[in-house]
């Protein structure tokens, strides 16, 4: 006879995980190469563009460059896309008039996009920071559930498997379903898609060709405002009798973009 495990899900939003990603709050902000307003204007961040912060200064947040931010070296200390100088600058322009970006060693590797003259235009290195006013970005907040039990009961082995969501202090939603005994419980995942209401109180994350990837299940309140946009979702999925979809029961959630058209 299988064994029966007795599974209780609290979603508790009420811990915040404040992390180093931040969000653009305003329309065509400015990216610029220091902290200041005088500061060399690279390129604009659009609303609900995403960064990762790795430093604040006097209002201003430093941020890992994005992909399109200029990024320049001299291709007389570069040779097989390896410099060969002990230090050599990253330039926002194919020009020594223009600005450090950020300082290479001897022996790293760039990966080239184009040349210009003597140039060499490349990906922004990893330890590329640009600047953004703290006036226009907000912390990005992920909901995280710690209360996550598995509790073992072996006292008989006729009870039925339940999962139990608690998803309002007030209000405690019961589902009881069978778990699959043929297919492991509580595997760790991660996955992306779109989040969409579903059926049974719960959403369900589906991909670009409108194909369903998983249940998820949440308080409404948290997930309601993240429908229709882009998520990365990981956590532990649980496979239910008589449902063509596992359930995710999310410890992490990243908005990947605001909407989804």
């Amino acid at each position: 006879m299988k064994n029966i495990i007795l599974l209780t899900l609290f979603l508790s939003f009420e811990v915040y995980s404040i992390t180093n990603n931040v969000v653009v709050t305003g329309d065509r902000v400015s990216i610029r190469l220091s902290p200041t307003l005088d500061g060399e204007l690279l390129d604009r961040a659009m609303l609900g563009d995403h960064f990762s912060s790795l430093t604040k200064s006097n209002g201003w947040q430093g941020i890992i460059a994005p992909s399109y931010i200029p990024a320049w070296v001299h291709s007389n200390y570069v040779s097989n896309n390896i410099i060969l100088a002990k230090k050599l600058n990253v330039r926002v322009g194919p020009n020594r008039n223009y600005g450090v970006l950020t300082v290479l060693s001897k022996g790293e590797e760039i990966i080239e996009i184009e040349k210009f003259n003597d140039w060499i235009k490349i990906s922004p290195p990893s330890n590329s920071v640009v600047w953004i006013s703290n006036d226009y970005l907000s912390n990005i907040v992920y909901h995280t559930d710690h209360d996550l039990e598995i509790n073992h009961d072996s006292v008989s082995e006729e009870l039925s498997e339940k999962v139990n969501f608690k998803v309002e202090d007030s209000e405690i939603i019961n589902l009881s379903f069978n778990l699959n005994a043929d297919m492991e419980q509580g595997l760790f995942i991660e996955l992306e898609g779109i989040l969409s209401p579903s059926k049974y109180g719960i959403y369900k994350l589906i991909n670009e060709n409108n194909e369903d990837i998983c249940f998820v299940r949440g308080r409404k309140y948290q997930l309601e405002s993240l429908v229709n946009k882009r998520l990365l979702l990981s956590g532990k999925k649980y496979f239910i009798d008589d449902l063509e979809l596992p359930i995710l029961q999310p410890n992490n959630i990243k908005v990947l973009n605001l909407n989804v058209n």
